[in-house]
């Protein structure tokens, strides 16, 4: 009964703001179509690829001759970090089918695989959004310095990963085309559905939020509109830089719900990860800040 009132409620809302459930959702399927599934759809194929087959544990097999530290997690916190959100827990949500990694592993290496892509942070953020107003190396090295840090403490004092890696195939694959289509555009249609439902929240929240913290708030849920909103807000310039670096390295919740839309693996944390990426966001807010601070003043 909860759940239906709880609908009759949601359906109601829709209708009185129709006007901007329409425009949001418009919004959303623009953001999806022109930017989302050029930038993911051929990483998700070739993940998708990847998964199908025992090309992963061909790459740490070759990769374990260079090092002794377990070459599963090494690859999707790379790749993950490269290919943007959310392939890094798509990643790791493969290594756990294939039992790769443990499940309580991937939790832990959630947040560490899961960041925004080089191309935006570069191209988007730092050129558009922070106008070169900041040194490019210090706007990096607060994203991805965290990250590297965090990792140490979990792997070294709280959470000391597996080091062996296993090289034993689990199974013969073979490459089948159409499943790796239907998978992706699987995928692909989920994240879209989250970008659109975040689309119409904040187009319906953003003529209400209007003073400073509202527009922080608001500017929490999604990243590409969470910038622009913070572009504009009335603060001294050293805070608005340090939290346009912070909303890049926190990525919104739409991110973490496109995250969450992933992972099937058994209790898989979405909470955990939510936490964990409050704590790299914070500090990054921290790097800048003191940065602009100490250095710029």
């Amino acid at each position: 009964m909860k759940q239906f009132t709880g609908m009759i409620c949601l359906l109601v809302l829709l209708l009185f703001f129709h006007t901007q459930a329409i425009a949001g959702t418009r919004n959303g399927l623009l953001l999806w179509y022109q930017t989302l599934i050029p930038s993911l759809l051929p990483f998700i194929l070739v993940t998708n690829a990847l998964a199908e087959t025992n090309a992963y544990q061909a790459a740490a097999r070759f990769l374990s001759r260079y090092t002794s530290r377990n070459i599963y997690p090494i690859l999707a916190i790379t790749l993950g970090n490269l290919c943007g959100y959310p392939i890094g827990g798509k990643i790791l949500n493969d290594f756990v089918h294939n039992q790769y990694i443990s499940v309580k592993d991937a939790n832990y290496l959630l947040c560490l695989t899961s960041q925004a892509s080089p191309m935006f942070l570069i191209g988007y953020v730092h050129l558009h959004i922070l106008q070169n107003k900041l040194p490019l190396s210090v706007f990096l090295l607060s994203i991805y310095l965290p990250t590297i840090l965090y990792a140490f403490v979990l792997s070294i004092i709280k959470h000391p990963i597996d080091l062996k890696t296993s090289f034993l195939y689990n199974r013969t694959h073979r490459l089948c085309i159409t499943d790796t289509f239907l998978h992706t555009v699987n995928i692909l249609v989920t994240i879209g559905m989250y970008v659109i439902l975040f689309s119409i929240i904040i187009q319906i929240l953003q003529p209400l939020c209007q003073i400073v913290p509202a527009k922080l708030l608001l500017s929490s849920l999604e990243i590409t509109t969470g910038l622009q909103l913070l572009q504009s807000i009335a603060v001294p310039e050293s805070i608005r830089l340090a939290l346009i670096c912070c909303l890049s390295s926190w990525g919104g919740l739409c991110s973490a719900f496109q995250i969450k839309g992933v992972l099937n693996y058994p209790n898989a944390s979405i909470k955990k990860y939510l936490l964990d990426k409050c704590i790299l966001s914070a500090g990054t807010f921290l790097i800048v800040y003191s940065y602009i601070c100490l250095i710029c003043q």
